[in-house]
């Protein structure tokens, strides 16, 4: 398909919106670009999206599909940017299995999208992914970045931040296995000393102990910055996987019941 065979208005638009260097665009957008009223433009994106041109994402905002992909398909790359258009001028950043995406830490395909948000939502589905909203009042937003990503720019959880939001909660991410690997890769660019910040500051033993467990696992602290941790720590108990159930080995350094084992952890790492 080329713009040879669209209508003279959905050509304009088509290459106006190729020029911006963006897929999704708002109504207002549209009607500007191709030169008509906004209920003009409705009916031309309504027959647009009929043939597969565009998808709506939600009222007033619509995603342009590449012509090479055909008319029946969703371009997944422009997912995060469907997301991010659709919340609007309020604070958010991507987190948990996306945030891992981003920053190329992931090793399991995950088409559901996550985003920290500043605004109480429910979750919802955008362009054909399921969208996550993860409330969290502003003051709980630190450790967020400014992301380039081909020709734009997201708000996602830094390294650190992401590592420590996925073994709060692994299940965003994949499990706690993924989890694991996303530490081992990235060890060359893990500030550990930010990351036991940010465990702190999550305000959760788990958190603290499950981070130590790995840190120290895939060697990625001193026998120092370790051992401080470790004593830092309550007497007491958490599981290594908080969606297993309370069984294994047990890590009294850490407080961590190992319902799974250092043998699995080393072995996903290892491939």
């Amino acid at each position: 398909m080329h713009t040879k065979t669209l209508g003279f208005r959905t050509a304009r638009l088509f290459e106006g919106i190729h020029n911006t260097g963006q897929t999704a665009f708002t109504l207002e957008t549209a009607a500007s670009l191709m030169g008509v009223t906004h209920g003009q433009a409705a009916s031309i994106l309504h027959a647009a999206a009929k043939r597969g041109l565009v998808i709506p994402v939600k009222r007033g905002l619509y995603n342009l599909v590449p012509f090479e992909l055909g008319s029946a398909s969703f371009h997944l790359d422009n997912r995060y940017v469907l997301v991010r258009e659709s919340l609007g001028d309020k604070p958010y950043f991507f987190s948990y299995a996306s945030a891992l995406d981003l920053h190329g830490l992931a090793t399991q395909p995950n088409f559901d999208v996550y985003v920290t948000y500043s605004v109480r939502r429910k979750n919802t589905t955008i362009g054909g992914s399921r969208t996550h909203l993860i409330y969290l009042p502003p003051t709980r937003f630190y450790g967020q970045q400014e992301l380039p990503v081909g020709d734009t720019h997201f708000m996602v959880s830094d390294v650190e931040r992401t590592l420590v939001d996925a073994i709060a909660i692994p299940r965003y991410c994949g499990g706690l296995i993924e989890a694991a690997k996303a530490f081992f890769m990235a060890k060359t660019q893990l500030n550990t000393s930010k990351l036991i910040d940010y465990a702190h500051r999550y305000g959760k033993w788990s958190v603290l102990r499950r981070a130590g467990y790995l840190l120290e696992l895939f060697e990625l602290a001193s026998p120092s910055i370790l051992d401080n941790l470790a004593k830092s720590l309550p007497a007491g108990y958490s599981r290594l996987d908080p969606d297993l159930p309370k069984e294994g080995l047990s890590s009294p350094t850490w407080g961590l019941t190992l319902n799974v084992s250092r043998a699995e952890l080393l072995n996903a790492v290892s491939h």
